[in-house]
C-alpha cells in the first residue's frame, strides 16, 4: 500500500528531532507529504542526501551521507549512536568488519573507523572516491576516481598493491577465490590476482562500467551504460551472452534461484534466465530511472527508483505487490531482514519500513 504526498494524512504526522535524529509518529499537525504510517518504523533525517546502502552489523546499522557524515544508528528504533565526519560526501556503502567499520568519501580517502566512532585510520587516494570499499580477510580494496584499484592491509591501511586503469574506478570490487573482479569507466572489466594485483585477464565493453558485478555459478554479472547486460566466463574473461536493454544499466544485478535481476535507465526492470539469457518477464509500468540495486528475499524483489519509491515485486511474475513513497529519488539498496527493510533516499532520509 502506497500513498502519494499530495494526500494528507489527517491522523497521523510526524515529530522530527533535530538534523541528526529519528522522526517517529506524533500526533500534531503534519505537512504536505508524509511516509505511510502503515508500514513507517522510523526514520531518520541527514543533512544530505543518501546513496550510501545500509549496512547491519552486530546490532549497529551504518550508512553515510552527502553531508559527510557515518553514522551509527541502533536498527530498532534509529536512535543515533555515533557519528564520523569526513571531508567529502559519502556515496559509498560501508563494510564492516570486526570491531571496525570502512568507508570511502569523495574527499579522497579510505577511512577505518572502530564501532565507537574513533578513527583508526585513513589512506588517501589521488581523486574522490564513490566506490565502496570490499573487506576480506586481512586487506581492503577499492576503486578510486584517480583511476587506481588498491588493496590495502586492514590493520595500518598501508597500500599493498595498486592497478592503474585508463579511467576512473567507481564501482565496488568483488573478490572471489584469488580473484579481484572490477569494472571501469574506461568501458573495460578487470580480472586481478588478489595477491598482487597483477591483471589476469580483461573485457572490453561499449560503454562505461559505474556499478558492481555479481558472481554466481562460475559466471560474473554486470551492466554497462552501452545499455548491456553482460554475463562472462569467472575464469578466463570470454563472453557467454548479453542482454541489449537500450540503456544505461547502473545497478549490481541479483542473482537468485537461476534468474538475474537487475533495472535500467528506461525505467525498465528484467528478470532473465542465467543459463541462455531469455527474458522471463520485464517491467516498464512505473517508469522512473533506476539506479537502486535489486535484493531478493523469500520471492520478492525489493529495489528503488527514480520516482522516489521503493518498490516489492513478485520474483517469479514481476507483478508488484507494494510501494513505499519517499520525497526523493532512491539509489540506495535496500538491506531486507526477517522483516524490516533499511534503505536510504535522496530526501535525506534513511527508513526503516515493515516488510
Amino acid at each position: 500500500m502506497s500513498y502519494s504526498r499530495r494526500e494528507l494524512l489527517s491522523s497521523v504526522s510526524l515529530t522530527v528531532v533535530g538534523t541528526t535524529g529519528c522522526i517517529t509518529i506524533g500526533n500534531e499537525s503534519s505537512g504536505p507529504w508524509t511516509p505511510d504510517p502503515e508500514r513507517l518504523r522510523w526514520r531518520y533525517e541527514t543533512d544530505g542526501g543518501i546513496f550510501s546502502s545500509p549496512v547491519l552489523s552486530d546490532g549497529q546499522l551504518y550508512f553515510g551521507s552527502e553531508d559527510g557524515y557515518l553514522r551509527s544508528l541502533n536498527p530498532a528504533d534509529g536512535s543515533l549512536d555515533w557519528t564520523f565526519k569526513t571531508g567529502g560526501k559519502i556515496w559509498s556503502d560501508p563494510a564492516a568488519a570486526g570491531q571496525t567499520v570502512y568507508v570511502s568519501s569523495r574527499d579522497s580517502h579510505v577511512y577505518a573507523v572502530e564501532t565507537d566512532g574513533s578513527e583508526r585510520w585513513q589512506f588517501k587516494t589521488n581523486g574522490g572516491i564513490t566506490s565502496s570499499p570490499t573487506v576480506v580477510s586481512d586487506s581492503v580494496y577499492v576503486g578510486s576516481s584517480d583511476g587506481n584499484v588498491y588493496a590495502l592491509t586492514v590493520e595500518s591501511g598501508e597500500e599493498r598493491w595498486s592497478f592503474p586503469t585508463q579511467d576512473r574506478v567507481t564501482a565496488k570490487p568483488i573478490l572471489d577465490g584469488n580473484s579481484v573482479y572490477v569494472g571501469a569507466t574506461d568501458e573495460t572489466f578487470y580480472a586481478l590476482d588478489s595477491a598482487n594485483g597483477e591483471r589476469q585477464w580483461k573485457y572490453k565493453t561499449e560503454g562505461e562500467i559505474y556499478k558492481a558485478a555479481s558472481v554466481s555459478d562460475d559466471r560474473i554479472f554486470f551492466g554497462a551504460r552501452d545499455g548491456c547486460l553482460y554475463v562472462l566466463n569467472q575464469h578466463d574473461g570470454s563472453l557467454i551472452w548479453s542482454l541489449e536493454t537500450g540503456n544505461g544499466i547502473n545497478c549490481i544485478p541479483a542473482v537468485s534461484d537461476g534468474t538475474v535481476y537487475f533495472g535500467n535507465w528506461g525505467g525498465n526492470f528484467y528478470a532473465v534466465d542465467i543459463e541462455a539469457g531469455d527474458v522471463r518477464w520485464t517491467s516498464d509500468e512505473f517508469g522512473g530511472r533506476i539506479n537502486s540495486s535489486p535484493t531478493v528475499a523469500d520471492g520478492i524483489v525489493y529495489h528503488g527508483d527514480n520516482h522516489g519509491y521503493l518498490r516489492a515485486l513478485d520474483a517469479a511474475t514481476g507483478e508488484q505487490q507494494w510501494s513505499f513513497e519517499t520525497d526523493g529519488p532512491i539509489h540506495s539498496s535496500p538491506l531486507v531482514t526477517d522483516d524490516t527493510i533499511y534503505f536510504g533516499s535522496n530526501d535525506g532520509h534513511v527508513y526503516a519500513i515493515e516488510r
